[in-house]
């Protein structure tokens, strides 16, 4: 499954579910099918995913911390890369929903990208006005 569509669908589950800003390693779990172990690892290995921690050493993830979560498995999980090279990759691009974006559609290059998701909105909108 894309990026893009699980991050819509995890948006989703946080609105309905509550109206926090934070939500907890195990929350972040069940949210992104990624086991809490693993989400502690991953802290150690990127130096970007850096959730904030209460006075009890909690983690707090917020919704930028989920998106950066999202796009690592990703890469790791579906493209396939090394943990060095997802580094590279998220070092690389700075802004994690673009990032998200660019994996969605991987063959294209930027102007084409931003072409392709244009079309696509437009493509939704019709279909929601004829449906």
């Amino acid at each position: 499954m894309p990026p893009a569509p699980e991050l819509e669908k995890i948006r989703k589950k946080k609105r309905a579910k509550t109206g926090r800003l934070y939500w907890s390693i195990s929350d972040v779990a069940d949210l992104t099918g990624v086991k809490p172990h693993v989400l502690r690892y991953w802290e150690t290995e990127f130096p970007t995913l850096k959730p904030k921690k209460n006075s009890a050493g909690n983690r707090h993830y917020r919704e930028r911390d989920v998106e950066l979560v999202l796009a690592i498995k990703h890469l790791l999980y579906n493209d396939q890369f090394t943990i060095k090279g997802a580094r590279q990759r998220l070092n690389e691009t700075r802004k994690v929903r673009e990032l998200l974006n660019q994996l969605e559609i991987p063959f294209a290059t930027a102007d084409q990208r931003q072409a392709l998701l244009e079309i696509k909105r437009d493509l939704v909108q019709l279909r929601k006005d004829l449906g």
